[in-house]
């Protein structure tokens, strides 16, 4: 039987697991390991940040150090961004696997971040037995992704591994498979253009059980955000797989189309303590998990309301309004609440429950602008902060 996962968290069995690898590695106590791993941070952000490499990213996960410091800072970011990914496609759009084992493929696993939530996130739901199969190019990564699996997940989880590279399907372990999430891994297969990349979502579609998910995560910004979501408009176009979200229909994205601003989602987290020790001298504002990402599958699912809106900019409040950017019926809508009689304490309060990605609705006609009387005016359909029962 399935029931909701009301939060969407970093275990503590994870951080317990990467806390005792620093202080192995480092042979220091808890507060000395951590503060010896904050330059090894520092590096690994200007790499996936102001240093980005134009073409091959390195190993990093072959460096102790860095692999241990990538898991206790960028690994539980990546972790929860992938639990809300599979929330989407569970507490919104309905999807279910099969009622049996559940096969999850994890393509460019790195350490272990995107399979290890997932399964985490669906022994959450639902009482199931998993198989977990990470590839990647890197060994050392795959020792890590095993052992972190391992330190997480129930006894009931199979957890495997093998040599190979995602953006080359001949590479992986065959099918079929319930999920296959893609996880930061497209923006370093900078190599593959348009035709390439359809055919890598098509090998995916080939490898999935019926009914299966394919899940695809990308970093936030706005070079790789645009080319996942190109990626995703061409995938719909081309009729290879459905696409069950973020977007709400099959109609070509219009931030795309206008070059201003791009799709992505920020969300709140419960940021983990020693990720926040780590953080008080690198002073990166994490308060917000940013991603975008792409979910498809052959599922039948059930509709999306016609009237729904997906919230697709950060939510301001300006004098007398409350007002945010959403995508309804393939076109750009803003929508304006009016704060009339509300205190400014209640006007931030009722901002801060909505995010960008959730999606709304409302009853007045369709038009590139709206203005609502009050937030009861406005229904919650789907909130990364909350499950909303439809």
């Amino acid at each position: 039987m399935w029931v909701t996962n009301p939060r969407l968290h970093y275990p503590a069995s994870a951080e317990a697991y990467w806390l005792q690898q620093a202080q192995e590695l480092t042979q220091l106590n808890e507060a000395e390991a951590l503060e010896r791993l904050i330059p090894t941070v520092a590096k690994l952000s200007d790499l996936f940040t102001t240093e980005r490499p134009e073409k091959n990213f390195p190993d990093y996960f072959s460096d102790a150090h860095q692999l241990v410091a990538y898991g206790l800072f960028f690994l539980p970011q990546s972790f929860v961004r992938t639990s809300f990914a599979l929330s989407h496609a569970v507490d919104f759009r309905k999807w279910r696997p099969q009622d049996k084992t559940l096969r999850i493929l994890d393509l460019g696993s790195g350490p272990g971040s995107c399979g290890t939530a997932l399964a985490h996130q669906l022994q959450a739901y639902h009482a199931a037995t998993i198989d977990l199969t990470f590839v990647d190019r890197s060994p050392a990564a795959l020792v890590a992704a095993e052992n972190f699996a391992q330190a997480v997940l129930k006894k009931d989880t199979a957890v495997h591994s093998r040599i190979g590279d995602a953006s080359r399907p001949e590479t992986w372990p065959s099918g079929p498979y319930d999920i296959i999430v893609a996880g930061f891994v497209l923006n370093e297969m900078s190599r593959l253009g348009p035709k390439e990349l359809l055919q890598w979502v098509q090998s995916m579609t080939d490898a999935l059980a019926p009914g299966g998910l394919i899940l695809i995560l990308e970093p936030a910004l706005k070079i790789t955000s645009e080319r996942l979501q190109r990626l995703s408009d061409a995938v719909v176009a081309n009729q290879i797989i459905p696409r069950i979200g973020p977007d709400l229909d099959d109609a070509p994205c219009p931030q795309l189309a206008a070059g201003i601003h791009w799709s992505h989602e920020v969300r709140a987290w419960s940021i983990p303590s020693a990720t926040e020790i780590i953080n008080r001298q690198l002073h990166r504002d994490l308060r917000e998990i940013r991603f975008s990402f792409s979910a498809f599958s052959t599922q039948s699912l059930p509709p999306v309301p016609a009237n729904a809106i997906r919230i697709v900019s950060d939510v301001q409040i300006i004098k007398g309004l409350v007002r945010f950017i959403g995508i309804s019926r393939g076109a750009l809508q803003t929508v304006e609440i009016s704060t009339r009689g509300l205190s400014k304490h209640d006007i931030k309060a009722r901002a801060a429950t909505l995010e960008r990605g959730d999606t709304v609705a409302h009853t007045q006609p369709a038009a590139s602008k709206v203005r609502l009387p009050d937030f009861e005016a406005l229904q919650v359909i789907w909130s990364g902060q909350r499950t909303v029962q439809s």
